[in-house]
This record gives C-alpha cells, structure tokens and sequence, in this order.
C-alpha cells in the first residue's frame, strides 16, 4: 500500500477507542504498519482487525503504560514483528474530576502515572530503539489544552498533560541530533467516550444538567463543534510526516480556537 509512510511503524498507545483509535487507522491509511497498544483486549482487537482490513499489518499489544516491564516488552515485540519503530504516539491516557479538598491521593496518582509517567517509560522505551537503529524517528504526544491552560475541577489532570508538554520540550532537545523529532498536540473537547463521562461527571457536580454541559462546551468552540478524533488525527498524520521535519519541541493547539488571544 502506497502513502506518507508506507514501509513504516508506528505505535499508539490508547487505541482502543476514541482519538487513539482515530490516529492509529488514519496512520493506517497512510500505509503505515500500526501497533495497537491497549489495556483494553475487545477494543484494542476491534481496531487491529479496522486496520487488517486496510490491507495494512497490524499488531494487538495489552500493555498497561504504568508498568515498565509491560512496555519494555511492548517495543519488544514491535521490533520482532516489524524490525523497528519510527513513529511513537504516546496517546493513553485518563481522566477523573474532583475539588482540590476533595482529591485523593488515588485520584491524582491515577492521572499522574498515566499521562505523565506512561508517556516518560513509553518515550524511553522506543528511544532506545530508534537511536539504536539510527534512521530518526517521530514521537508525538497527546498532550491537552489543559496543559496550557487551568480547568476547574481537574488539577491533578491539568498537572499530569502541563508535565507532558514539559516532558516533550526536554526530550526534544536530547535526541535533535539523532534525527528525531518530539512534539505535543493539546486537543480541546473532543467528542469521546471520555468527554461523555466528564460531561456526566461535571453535571453531577455542579448540580447542572448534562444539556446545559454540552451546550456550554460547543459555545466554548469559536468554530462552533466539538472536535472529532480524526480533528487530532491529520495533526499526527502531518507531524509524523518528513513535511513536519523542521518541527520539534512544539505543543501544538488543536482547539477549534478555544482561548484565542490568551
């Protein structure tokens, strides 16, 4: 199959479902060889047998992104299956929703050792790899436009995607010489199962509707709709490309223009 990367691998975490599974079939469709990391074994199928019928190799990997066994396996068996990695996206992650007086020291490990640690070990992992192999390489990680900006009732995730941009600004600087680019996107709402819970979550909270939630939320969106998984998708698509080879260190909003002017 012909496209972008055609003879490439890539690996994204998280593609079960939502805006994991949107990257790793738009990748997909590019001609890339996808692995589909998931703790999830009914989605992280569903989405390999998406891309064998693609035409393209796929290959279903459980993994839990906190533990470092599980990942350093992970790019194991991605470089028996397929001989390297050249595209990672650190995309797994979570959400929960409480007042700071409220949080648990649960609830902001959960959020921190996901998005943060998960993305620290993944990144490693297939560094070495990449390095090793001495082709250059593309790690891309979704981060939030919470990691930018403040958002009532989720600090503990806020800190976890602020962590992330933070992370990718280092890391990029180490392995510039090695070819190999690390960028952040910040997505804004996106319409996922994960957002359907928070919009439940935040309703619950503020004693406010779900209707309410979600008509707030697309008022928020100067482009007038929330934003879809393949919205983020075409950014990683375009990043993981040699047209983004000049990009690097970046965390690159993909909002709809949530906070324009800030």
């Amino acid at each position: 199959m012909k496209g972008k990367f055609a003879g490439k691998v890539a690996i994204v975490t998280g593609a079960g479902t939502g805006i994991g599974r949107g990257i790793a079939k738009a990748l997909a469709t590019e001609g890339a060889n996808v692995v589909v990391a998931d703790l999830i074994l009914d989605t992280g199928t569903k989405t390999a047998k998406e891309i064998d019928s693609l035409g393209i190799q796929s290959l279903f990997i459980p993994v839990d992104v906190r533990s470092r066994d599980q990942v350093n396996q992970m790019v194991r068996k991605t470089v028996e299956k397929f001989g390297g990695i050249d595209i990672l996206v650190n995309n797994a992650g979570v959400s929960s929703i409480a007042p700071i007086l409220e949080m648990s020291e649960d609830d902001w490990d959960f959020n921190m050792d996901v998005n943060a640690k998960g993305t620290f070990l993944c990144t490693q992992a297939a560094l070495k790899e990449m390095m090793k192999r001495g082709t250059g390489g593309r790690i891309i990680c979704i981060s939030s436009i919470a990691g930018k900006f403040g958002n009532k009732y989720y600090s503990h995730y806020s800190a976890s995607k602020f962590a992330v941009i933070g992370f990718v600004r280092s890391v990029a600087m180490e392995v510039i010489e090695n070819q190999i680019t690390v960028n952040a996107i910040c997505p804004g709402r996106v319409a996922t199962s994960m957002e359907e819970r928070e919009i439940g979550w935040e309703a619950k909270l503020t004693k406010t509707s779900i209707e309410e939630i979600k008509k707030a939320y697309i008022q928020s969106v100067p482009i007038g709709r929330l934003e879809t998984p393949e919205d983020v998708a075409k950014v990683v698509v375009f990043l993981a490309s040699d047209d983004a080879a000049y990009i690097t260190g970046d965390a690159i909003e993909v909002t709809g223009g949530m906070y324009l002017g800030s």
